[in-house]
C-alpha cells in the first residue's frame, strides 16, 4: 500500500512539473490572447478545467485587485498545488466538475475554459463524448450580455525541414487523440462554432493565434518541445514506417547530430484557436 501511494505521488509531482513547464512555454501567446479580449477591470470570471492555476493567475491580473477569478478543477493535487502557488487575493481555487459546476444561474461576467473541453473517452482524461452538456452548463452560469472563451491547441509544425516525416506522424492515434474514427465529425474540436450556437449563444466568433518557437531556444522550451514530441509522436511506432520511425527518432535524440532543436535557425510554430460567444 505505502509503495503504491508513493507511485500516485511521485506521478502527480511528474505531471504537475509537466503543467509548469508547457504553462510556461505557451505563456507569451496566452498573454496576448487575453488581451486582445478586453476582459472587463472588475469583472468576476470562471476558469472552468483550471489545472494548476497559472492561467488563473494571468486572468486575475487581467481583471485587476477588485475583480474575482475563480478556477474549476477536477483533480485534488491541482487544486492543492494552485493554492499554495497561484493563489492571489483576487483568485479562489476550488475541486469541481465542469458537467455539473455547483454555481448559481448568472453568477459570472465571463467564463474561460483552455484544452479542458476536449470530446473523448474518459479513459483519455476527456470530460465527455459529447460537449454540448458542458457548454450549456457555461451558458447557465454566465450573466445575461456575459462572454465565453473556449480555447484548443489546434495546430503545430515543429519538425523544421521534414514536412512529409511530420505529415505522416501527424496521422497516427497519438496525434489526433482524443479524437478517433468512432466519434462523430461535429464533436471535433474545429466544430466549437456549432456547439455554441446549439447552446444558445449569440454574436459568435472563432479566432486563430499562432505562437512561434525561435532559436536560440531556453532550456524551458527545449523541455517543452521534447514533451510535445513524445505527446503527440512518441506512441507512433507501430502506425509509421521503420524508415519513418528512424528518422523521428534521429531528430528527437539529443545525442544525435541532427537533434532538431540544436539547430541555430531553428524555427516553429504552434496554434491556439478561441470560440467565443456572447449570452
Amino acid at each position: 500500500m505505502e509503495d503504491e501511494i508513493e507511485n500516485t505521488i511521485q506521478n502527480s509531482e511528474t505531471e504537475i512539473s509537466i503543467y509548469e513547464c508547457l504553462t510556461k512555454f505557451k505563456e507569451p501567446l496566452l498573454n496576448s490572447i487575453i488581451k486582445s479580449l478586453s476582459i472587463p477591470a472588475e469583472s468576476k470570471g470562471l476558469d472552468a478545467g483550471c489545472g494548476i492555476g497559472s492561467v488563473t493567475k494571468l486572468l486575475a491580473e487581467t481583471v485587476g485587485e477588485k475583480g474575482h477569478v475563480i478556477g474549476v478543477d477536477l483533480s485534488k493535487d491541482f487544486v492543492h498545488y494552485a493554492k499554495n502557488n497561484n493563489q492571489t487575493n483576487n483568485t479562489q481555487f476550488i475541486e469541481g466538475n465542469v458537467n455539473s459546476l455547483r454555481f448559481d444561474d448568472n453568477s459570472f461576467d465571463w467564463v474561460w475554459s483552455i484544452d479542458t473541453i476536449w470530446p473523448g473517452p474518459k479513459e483519455l482524461g476527456c470530460p465527455s463524448e459529447d460537449p454540448l452538456k458542458i457548454i450549456k452548463e457555461f451558458h447557465r452560469v454566465i450573466k445575461p450580455g456575459g462572454s465565453v472563451f473556449i480555447l484548443f491547441w489546434s495546430s503545430q509544425k515543429l519538425l523544421a525541414g521534414y514536412p512529409i516525416l511530420e505529415a505522416r506522424l501527424n496521422t497516427t492515434s497519438s496525434a489526433t487523440a482524443p479524437y478517433n474514427k468512432g466519434m462523430k465529425p461535429v464533436n471535433h474540436i474545429m466544430n466549437g462554432r456549432y456547439w455554441l450556437q446549439k447552446a444558445v449563444f449569440n454574436d459568435i466568433s472563432a479566432k486563430t493565434y499562432l505562437g512561434d518557437i525561435i532559436a536560440p531556444l531556453s532550456g524551458n522550451d527545449r523541455n517543452a518541445l521534447t514533451i510535445l514530441f513524445q505527446m503527440f509522436w512518441g506512441e507512433s511506432e507501430s502506425e509509421v514506417t521503420e524508415n519513418d520511425l528512424n528518422d523521428f527518432k534521429r531528430l528527437y535524440d539529443p545525442d544525435s547530430d541532427d537533434y532538431i532543436l540544436n539547430k541555430q535557425h531553428y524555427y516553429g510554430f504552434y496554434t491556439y484557436t478561441l470560440f467565443r460567444g456572447k449570452k
